[in-house]
């Protein structure tokens, strides 16, 4: 982005919302727009307003903070952040609902976080789309909302104008796509630099085992990265990341490999283990629908696979790395002795 006008981005401060997550966003998006200062690459990269309703049921929500204040805010980029532990209660941002339309009709880029899907959904804007959220409340939206295709898949959608994300500590990965939609990969990089400390422990992190080199600089092999990402590697062919990366297949080959040390398909291969070492660790999908959802011939396919290329067998390494914070009373599944999770309650009505 380039000129001296901010792209503002509006994050919705509703009832229940996680404060955590936005401050964090704040703060991240704040370091990349003085990343873009000090390069020169922006005189004015990223203006960051938090929208609230000043009482409960408001229909029109209030701008409670600018950090470049100047004019009228209007944001250009909606986040919807997710909840703690409770689902969205339906009534209370019943307003919130309506304005998001709203933003959205005037011209603004819509993006749910996990449970912040919820509130995306009842716009009715997503209706026969994909959506991405957080699988401990994938039941919940697909059943207060069956006309959207919840999908636990992939950690991001993008249709454009309406952008969702999902999995632990998305918010993370979704500003820094974000950072790089609006102000480059270049910035983008440095903003993972700076606010993880090590680049590559970082990417661990959010990558679940995998470090995706991004600081090569090679902007089409950046766009044929991401485009292999959103798809979990999965289906990938030579010829469709040449088209996403803009360039013969060829090149391709040559520049991917100097940049990330890799072949697209090895790229891709480590991209389907990264994610089904995310699904072992954040919940009890089956090995058998990891297998599927990762294109795997078999559950023997990809439990050789998994054991080649992290030296344990699937259920032993979900026994050895599961989430326990995830494994709480609140998030078990419910059983014929067991209480309905507390998660499901907040304005679920009996179908």
């Amino acid at each position: 982005m380039s000129g001296n006008i901010a792209h503002e981005i509006g994050i919705v401060h509703y009832p229940g919302a996680q404060v955590a997550c936005i401050l964090g966003l704040t703060d991240l998006f704040g370091v990349a727009s003085r990343i873009a200062l000090d390069q020169r690459r922006s005189a004015c990269p990223l203006r960051v307003t938090h929208w609230q309703p000043i009482h409960g049921r408001d229909a029109n929500l209030s701008c409670v903070y600018d950090s470049a204040p100047h004019g009228t805010p209007q944001p250009q980029t909606l986040i919807i952040p997710p909840t703690m532990v409770d689902l969205p209660d339906p009534e209370v941002p019943a307003g919130v609902v309506s304005w998001v339309r709203n933003r959205h009709a005037a011209g603004a880029t819509l993006v749910s976080l996990c449970s912040g899907a919820f509130i995306l959904a009842a716009t009715g804007l997503v209706d026969g789309q994909s959506v991405a959220t957080h699988q401990i409340c994938a039941e919940a939206l697909a059943r207060r909302f069956p006309k959207i295709v919840v999908d636990t898949n992939r950690r991001i959608i993008d249709h454009g104008d309406i952008i969702t994300a999902g999995g632990f500590l998305s918010w993370v990965d979704l500003c820094l796509f974000l950072v790089d939609r609006i102000l480059g990969p270049t910035i983008r990089a440095e903003a993972a630099r700076f606010a993880l400390d090590d680049p590559a422990a970082g990417e661990v992190r959010y990558f679940s085992g995998f470090a995706p080199p991004q600081t090569h600089g090679d902007r089409a092999v950046l766009r044929a990265q991401e485009w292999a990402h959103m798809r979990d590697g999965t289906g990938v062919s030579l010829a469709a990341l040449a088209t996403a990366a803009g360039l013969e297949r060829r090149t391709l080959l040559r520049r991917f490999a100097r940049a990330t040390g890799m072949t697209p398909i090895e790229y891709c291969r480590r991209i389907r283990i990264a994610r089904a070492r995310e699904l072992l660790e954040g919940g009890d999908t089956s090995q058998k629908q990891i297998a599927e959802s990762l294109r795997y011939k078999d559950v023997a396919s990809f439990a050789r696979a998994f054991r080649k290329a992290v030296g344990l067998a699937p259920g032993a390494y979900r026994k050895r790395f599961a989430i326990s914070a995830l494994a709480t009373a609140d998030f078990a599944r419910e059983g014929p002795s067991s209480p309905k999770p507390r998660i499901f309650e907040a304005g679920i009505q009996p179908g």
